[in-house]
C-alpha cells in the first residue's frame, strides 16, 4: 500500500490514506507498528473500505501523551476530512488522572492513597478536548503519566471523538505482538463481513441492583425499542440469572461461546481479574443449611489461621456466637478440606485464568459488560483484554477501568450499533472517565435501513439534522437527537417536557428527563414527579435518584407515595430509601402521615407497617443532625471528614448553608478545600445556583488561601456543568 509521509511533529509520524469523508487516527507505537504493519494495513484499508473513513497514522515515537493528544486535536479541528475517531494500538502511554473523580459514576478513593490506586486510567485525556489538565508525574516502572484537571476545565466529560483502545500484553503464553497480529485480522475479517444483529443476549449476577426482577424484565422490553430488528420472528433475546445455576460459570461461557450470539450484556460485579457471577449456593434444605454453616465455620478458623491468629479461640468464639455444637466445627484446619472449600468457592467468579484452564474463547463479537474495574487495560491483565484477545469471534468490549455505578444507563445508545454507529460510541456516550470501549471502537453490525453517519451528524452540529431525527428516528437516535440538540441549544425545555409526556419509548423519556436534568427549572421537578411513577423502571429509578440529588421540597409527596407503596420495585425502594436523608425529617414525617393515613392506602395489619415505614423516615435525619453537631472548633477533624465525605453520595441539601458557613469562619485550609470540594458533587440541587453565586465570592476573595479560592473555582464550574 503506498504512503507520503507528510510531517513530523512532537515526535510524531503522520501518514495519510485514501480520501474519506470524515476520518480515524490510528495511534501506534513504533515497535507494534513494524510487528504488525501487514495487519494494520489491512485494518485501515477496511476501515476506508465499510467504515468510508480516511486513515491517519499517528506514530508515536516518544511516549508522551501530550504530544498525542495535540495532534488528535489538530486532526479533529481540519477544515476537510477531520478525525472523528481514534483508536490507541499497542503501548500507548496512560493518562493516569487526579482531581477528576467527579466525572466517574463511582470512584471516590482518597487520593493520599498510592497514586496508582487513587487514580483514574481514562483514555478520556485523548478524546475529550474540553477538558483541561496540568501534568503531576510519571511513573518509571510503567507508562503511567499523571495529571490533575484544573480547575478552569470543563467539569464533565464530552468527547470530541470517538476512541477504543487495542492494548496486548506479554500475559499469558503469547507475545504481545502475537496477539496484536490475531486480534487485528479477525477484526478485519468481522468488519469485511458484517453481520445482522439477531441475537441478544443478557445475564444478572448476584447482589447487583437489589437482584430486581423488574428491572430485568423492562431491560427486556426496552431491547426492542433499542433494536426494533429483534420484533422479527427469527430474532431472539436471551437470559440467564446467577440463580438458574449454581455455579453459573461454564453455562455463560458456553452461552458466550455461541458463534450465532451478536451482543452479550454482563451485569454483575467484578475486578481487574474477577467476573463475580454466584453467590455461595443458598441452602434449601436441612442437610444443605447445616453443610453450609459448617463449611462457613472452616474458612473463617482458617482463614485466621493463614494469618497466624490462634485457630482454637476464633473456633470457640464462632461457636459460641451461634450457639452451635462442637462437633460442627471439626477439622476445620483439614487442608483437603480448605482446599474443597477453596476450589468451591473459584467455581462461583470467572477469572482471568479461566479462559485457559476452559478454553473459554468467546464468540459474541460485542460484550458489554457492566462491573467494576474489569476493563483495566493499564494492568499486563484484565478480563476485556481476555475477551478480545482469545482466538473466538470478540472485536469489541465496554468495560470500566475503576468502580462503576450499578444505577446507570449502561445501554445508552446501543441500538446505534445498527443504525449508523459504532463501538466506540457507546463509551463515547457513557459520559464517564471510567468508561472504555477495548478492541475495534469502528466495530458496528449491518446497518439498518434507518441508519445515518452519527459520528459525521455531530462533528457537523447541524441543528436541522436533529430535529429531521428527532420527528422520524429510531428511538436511539430521537434520544440522542434530544441530546445533541441540548448541547446546540436548539431545544427547550418545555419541548423536552412534552417529549417526555407523549414520548412512547422509555429510552427516549429517560434522555428527556436526563437533559432536563441539566437544564433545571420548573419543568424538571414536574418531569420528576410524573418519573417517579413511569411505566419503566429504568426510568422510575433515575426519577428516585434525581429526586434526592435535587432535593426540592415540591418532590417530597412523590417521594412518600414511593416508599409507602406495597409493590415498589426492590431497586427503587433501595434508592428511595437512600434519597430519604436528602429532604427534612420533619416534612417527610408530615406528609407521610397525611398519605398514610388516606383510606385509599390498604395493608394488612396497617398499624405495623406504619411502625416500620415511620422508622426510616425518623431515622433518615441523623446524617444531618451528626453534621450539624460535628461543624464546630471542637469536633475532631477525622469525624467532620468522615460526616463531609458522606454528603457527597448523600446530598443534605438545606445543611449547605450551614457547610459554607463553615468555611468562611475561619476553617482550616484542608477543611474547607474538603467542603468546597464535597458541595461541587451537586450541580442537580435546588442549592445550585445559590452555591455558584457564594463559590464565586470566596474565589474572588483575597483573604483566602490560593488553593481554596481554587477549589471554590472549580467547584463553581462542576455546579455549572452540562
Amino acid at each position: 500500500m503506498k504512503k507520503a509521509i507528510l510531517t513530523l511533529i512532537f515526535g510524531l509520524t503522520i501518514v495519510l490514506q485514501a480520501a474519506g469523508r470524515d476520518g480515524l487516527a490510528i495511534v501506534v507505537d513504533p515497535a507494534s507498528y513494524d510487528a504488525a504493519r501487514t495487519e494494520l494495513e489491512a485494518y485501515a484499508a477496511a476501515v476506508e473500505q465499510v467504515n468510508n473513513l480516511k486513515v491517519y497514522w499517528v506514530i508515536d515515537r516518544w511516549g508522551v501523551p501530550d504530544s498525542i493528544r495535540t495532534e488528535l486535536q489538530r486532526l479533529h479541528a481540519l477544515p476537510k476530512e477531520p478525525v472523528v475517531g481514534a483508536v490507541l494500538v499497542g503501548d500507548i502511554p496512560v493518562a493516569m488522572i487526579r482531581d477528576g473523580q467527579h466525572m466517574t459514576s463511582a470512584f471516590k478513593m482518597n487520593q493520599a492513597q498510592p497514586r496508582k490506586d487513587s487514580s483514574i486510567p481514562s483514555d478520556r485525556f485523548y478524546d475529550d478536548f474540553g477538558l483541561q489538565f496540568e501534568y503531576v508525574d510519571k511513573d518509571d516502572d510503567a507508562p503511567y503519566f499523571y495529571y490533575s484537571v484544573t480547575p478552569e476545565s470543563a467539569q464533565r466529560t464530552h468527547p470530541d471523538i470517538f476512541s477504543g483502545r487495542i492494548r496486548p500484553t506479554d500475559a499469558g503464553v503469547t507475545t504481545r505482538h502475537e496477539k496484536l497480529r490475531a486480534f487485528l485480522a479477525k477484526a478485519t475479517e468481522s468488519k469485511l463481513n458484517p453481520r445482522p444483529l439477531q441475537q441478544l443476549f443478557y445475564f444478572s449476577g448476584h447482589g447487583y441492583i437489589s437482584e430486581s426482577k423488574v428491572a430485568r424484565i423492562d431491560e427486556k422490553a426496552v431491547f426492542m425499542e433499542h433494536f426494533p430488528s429483534l420484533k422479527r420472528r427469527t430474532a431472539t433475546i436471551g437470559y440467564m440469572d446467577h440463580t438458574d445455576y449454581n455455579p453459573v460459570k461454564q453455562h455463560l461461557m458456553s452461552e458466550l461461546m455461541r458463534p450465532d450470539l451478536d451482543i452479550a450484556i454482563l451485569h454483575h460485579h467484578g475486578s481487574w481479574d474477577t467476573q463475580y457471577l454466584n453467590a455461595i449456593v443458598r441452602p434449601y434444605s436441612v442437610k444443605d443449611a447445616k453443610a453450609y454453616i459448617e463449611r462457613n465455620i472452616r474458612e473463617h478458623v482458617y482463614a485466621a489461621y493463614r494469618k497466624g491468629r490462634n485457630a482454637d479461640s476464633v473456633r470457640t468464639a464462632l461457636l459460641a456466637r451461634f450457639d452451635l455444637p462442637d462437633s460442627w466445627a471439626q477439622n476445620c484446619l483439614d487442608e483437603s478440606l480448605a482446599e474443597a472449600d477453596s476450589l468451591l468457592s473459584a467455581g462461583t467468579d470467572l477469572y482471568t485464568d479461566d479462559f485457559a484452564v476452559y478454553g473459554y474463547q468467546p464468540n459474541t463479537p460485542l460484550v458489554i459488560i457492566d462491573a467494576c474495574y474489569c476493563g483495566s487495560f493499564h494492568r499486563d491483565n484484565c478480563i476485556a483484554n481476555e475477551y478480545i484477545f482469545q482466538p473466538g469471534g470478540t472485536v469489541a468490549v465496554l468495560a470500566n477501568t475503576v468502580n462503576s455505578l450499578q444505577d446507570k444507563w449502561s445501554d445508552r445508545f446501543i441500538g446505534l450499533m445498527t443504525q449508523g454507529g459504532c463501538a466506540g460510541d457507546l463509551a463515547r456516550f457513557s459520559t464517564y472517565l471510567e468508561s472504555h470501549l477495548i478492541g475495534d471502537p469502528t466495530y458496528s453490525f449491518a446497518k439498518d435501513e434507518s441508519a445515518v453517519d452519527i459520528d459525521h451528524l455531530i462533528n457537523q452540529r447541524k441543528a436541522s439534522a436533529w430535529k429531521k431525527l428527532l420527528k422520524k428516528g429510531t428511538p436511539d437516535q430521537q434520544a440522542l437527537a434530544i441530546d445533541q440538540l441540548v448541547a446546540l441549544e436548539a431545544i427547550s425545555a418545555a419541548q423536552i417536557e412534552d417529549i417526555y409526556m407523549t414520548s412512547p419509548y422509555a429510552v427516549v423519556r429517560l434522555q428527556a428527563m436526563r437533559s432536563l436534568a441539566d437544564l433545571g427549572g420548573e419543568e424538571f421537578i414536574r418531569t420528576l414527579i410524573n418519573a417517579s411513577q413511569d411505566a419503566n423502571e429504568l426510568v422510575q429509578r433515575f426519577a428516585v435518584k434525581y429526586m434526592g440529588q435535587s432535593g426540592d421540597e415540591r418532590l417530597i409527596p412523590a417521594m412518600v407515595t414511593l416508599c409507602i407503596a406495597n409493590n415498589t420495585s426492590d431497586r427503587c425502594t433501595f434508592d428511595a430509601t437512600q434519597a430519604l436523608p436528602c429532604f427534612p425529617k420533619e416534612m417527610l414525617l408530615e406528609e407521610f402521615g397525611r398519605q398514610f393515613d388516606s383510606p385509599k392506602v390498604q395493608y394488612i395489619r396497617k398499624d405495623s407497617v406504619r411502625t416500620l415505614i415511620e422508622r426510616a423516615f425518623t431515622s433518615s435525619g441523623r446524617a444531618a443532625a451528626e453534621l450539624d453537631t460535628l461543624l464546630s472548633k471542637y469536633a475532631k477533624p477525622r469525624e467532620i471528614k468522615m460526616a463531609v465525605r458522606a454528603t457527597r453520595n448523600t446530598p443534605l441539601h438545606y445543611m449547605m448553608p450551614r457547610m459554607v458557613a463553615f468555611v468562611r469562619d475561619g476553617a482550616d485550609e484542608e477543611m474547607q478545600i474538603l467542603i468546597l470540594e464535597a458541595l461541587g458533587w451537586h450541580r442537580y440541587s435546588y442549592q445550585a445556583s445559590w452555591l455558584v453565586g457564594e463559590m464565586e465570592q470566596i474565589a474572588a476573595d483575597e483573604n483566602f488561601s490560593p488553593k481554596v479560592r481554587a477549589e471554590a473555582l472549580k467547584t463553581r464550574n462542576r455546579l455549572l456543568a452540562m
